[in-house]
């Protein structure tokens, strides 16, 4: 998945898994691993990559096939293609489900979700996104009376 895509940027821009493994702080090794799909970065990996090569996540990840990033479309794509969990209004039942349908990678304890165990997800994601969006807004109030 990522690693067909890293390749073809890495060559892109003229590097050497050597040289793009410093410029990360990684091993040769370790990209020529996630090169060959043989293992995946972290999430911190993965976006020290995506900001690396100024890509989205989602574009290593193959979920979307535009190298973009959000911040050089229009504004009327950043709308479209703002993440569910970036947004302030809450997700719908279709972005959770495609959320966790998309990402084949997630388990329970080491097993892949069950129908219910994904009902039980998009809950707590839900209940987080609230959460998340209290403390955005508790965070500006406290901000506001700082600057007065």
């Amino acid at each position: 998945m990522i690693g067909e895509r890293l390749k073809k940027l890495r060559e892109k821009h003229g590097l050497l898994q050597r040289q793009l493994a410093d410029m990360l702080k990684l091993t040769q090794q370790t990209i020529s691993l996630y090169e060959s799909n043989q293992r995946e970065p972290d999430a911190e990996t993965l976006r020290k990559i995506a900001d690396f090569f100024n890509t989205t996540t989602d574009y290593l990840l193959a979920r979307t096939d535009d190298p973009t990033p959000p911040e050089e479309h229009s504004t009327a794509d950043k709308n479209t293609s703002t993440p569910w969990w970036e947004k302030d209004e809450p997700p719908t039942d279709i972005e959770l489900e495609e959320f966790i349908k998309n990402q084949s990678n997630i388990k329970l304890m080491g097993n892949p979700l069950d129908e219910k165990t994904k009902d039980d997800v998009i809950m707590f994601l839900r209940a987080a996104h609230e959460f998340i969006k209290q403390k955005r807004k508790a965070e500006e109030s406290a901000g506001e009376k700082d600057k007065k």
